[in-house]
């Protein structure tokens, strides 16, 4: 059985997530190189704020009980924009003037001139997270 996002969102508002900083930080490496437009991306820096930011969040080895709700105040695009580290990936490494990166199946834009959504990085690694726990 597939659990789609919006099953999540409607079905499980109410569910108790059981999480530990560790749920977030490999859901975090996990959406951050598979959104990057490079093949071996190097993650140290973005991973060091999101540890630190998230450090302040759950605290280190603790277990916090937390609902939906909860999960997305502390991830989303608005947080990840205030995170220096997290913010560059929203940048291309070169950036032109006026131009909008695209790319389709039959033309893809080059590394360096595409980013990481940090929206859609926030709502997959979200989503990730209460997946992993109300399918295990």
């Amino acid at each position: 059985m597939k659990l789609y996002n919006i099953d999540i969102s409607e079905k499980y508002q109410k569910k108790e997530f059981f999480l530990m900083q560790k749920d977030f930080m490999s859901a975090f490496s996990y959406w951050v190189v598979f959104q990057s437009p490079y093949a071996s991306p190097d993650i140290t820096e973005p991973l060091k704020g999101f540890h630190r930011y998230i450090s302040e969040k759950i605290g280190e080895d603790e277990v916090k009980k937390m609902m939906q709700k909860d999960i997305w105040d502390i991830i989303n695009e608005k947080a990840f924009e205030n995170i220096p580290e997290i913010e560059r990936l929203n940048h291309a490494k070169i950036e032109r003037k006026g131009f909008i990166a695209s790319s389709s199946r039959y033309h893809r834009t080059k590394p360096e001139y595409d980013y990481i959504d940090l929206t859609a990085l926030a709502s997959n690694i979200g989503y990730m997270i209460m997946r992993e726990k109300i399918t295990n």
